[in-house]
């Protein structure tokens, strides 16, 4: 029975994990642009951002298993009310799209840039395999990232001790490249767990299955925070003490490889192909959810029609959307956070009465 809870305890964990380890993650952008650019400060940031990951993960799953939530709405509609809630339904189905095509595109140039494969057929090739995934629903996005993001954890753990223990120069040395820039690594980490969130939300409120026991989801939340701070933690030291070359590539932890040969940057080409991959099947999956959810057509062919729309869709900007879109994507996260884990408590109880009634 304990083997059984602490093996359903990792897979939620996992899951929640495998919501925010993507490309933008592994590759360093994100670290980079919502972290490592604030100088020390962005280790500050960090663990503010994964005690808010960890807090979020207790209190949706606690309230997931509590109240029986099956689904995003009966999460979102109760705590803002039907106008608003198809306000930010609309945004959220965006925002999942946007992040699935983003995905595609990712691996696309991995596919291009390490094996020589032409473009177009990358990323026709990654919404196929996505394609598979998302049609097994929402037990296969758990399968899958339960077997994948073990993988990434220590494939970027390994990777960034390597690199940092390897360096030829001394860790946290006196460079004050980024001097000039403002102390806002604080509500620059409020807007990386907003946008991030998300998703995240989606899929948590989609978990009630795998929760045996209502310490399978506060502990697996809990756990899910902590890893995703320890491991941003150790990217954000690779990129800080390879600064500031580090700071200004498209894909900065891939670089950094890249001056240990081939075998180190091909290892981690592919770990980072498989956070686009997860990331891509859990955005998927989400936009298939909600949409699915209020329009009358079968799951199966609406995830057809997104991955087949998703290849002439896949040309936007990685690092420009990371910096621009994402930040405005954080705002409603925020706010989307905050409504949820800080309820109306008579609103919530009531609605769920009346679910079970019918």
């Amino acid at each position: 029975m304990l083997d059984s809870e602490i093996k359903s305890i990792i897979k939620v964990a996992c899951t929640y994990m495998a919501t925010i380890i993507g490309a933008g993650f592994a590759s360093g952008q994100e670290i980079v642009q919502f972290f490592s650019s604030y100088n020390k400060g962005g280790f500050i940031g960090i663990l503010l951002a994964g005690l808010m990951f960890a807090l979020i993960g207790y209190i949706v799953l606690d309230r997931v298993y509590k109240y029986r939530i099956r689904n995003y709405d009966e999460l979102l509609f109760p705590a803002v009310g039907w106008k608003l809630g198809w306000l930010i339904e609309i945004i959220v189905i965006v925002f999942m799209l946007s992040l699935f095509c983003i995905m595609i595109a990712g691996s696309g140039n991995i596919f291009l840039t390490k094996l020589g494969i032409p473009y177009n057929f990358g990323i026709v090739l990654m919404a196929f395999v996505c394609m598979i995934v998302i049609l097994t629903d929402i037990k296969g996005v758990v399968t899958l990232s339960t077997i994948i993001t073990p993988i990434l954890i220590i494939g970027i753990v390994a990777v960034g001790i390597f690199v940092i223990v390897f360096k030829d120069t001394t860790v946290f040395s006196t460079q004050t490249y980024f001097s000039k820039m403002t102390n806002n690594y604080l509500f620059s980490s409020l807007l990386y767990v907003g946008y991030n969130s998300i998703i995240a939300l989606v899929v948590l409120s989609s978990l009630l299955p795998q929760l045996k026991t209502r310490n399978t989801g506060r502990i697996g939340g809990l756990l899910g925070g902590v890893m995703l701070c320890l491991v941003a933690l150790i990217l954000n030291l690779a990129i800080f003490v390879y600064q500031p070359s580090s700071m200004t590539k498209e894909l900065p932890v891939l670089t950094i490889t890249e001056q240990f040969g081939n075998l180190l940057s091909a290892f981690y080409a592919v770990v980072l192909w498989l956070a686009m991959f997860i990331s891509a099947v859990t955005a998927g999956y989400s936009f298939i959810d909600r949409v699915g959810s209020k329009i009358s057509i079968n799951k199966k062919i609406l995830t057809i029609i997104m991955c087949a729309v998703a290849v002439p869709l896949s040309n936007i900007g990685f690092s420009s959307l990371i910096a621009t879109i994402y930040p405005i994507f954080g705002y409603v996260g925020l706010f989307i956070v905050l409504v949820i884990i800080i309820p109306n408590v008579k609103i919530l109880p009531n609605f769920h009465k009346k679910n079970k009634q019918v």
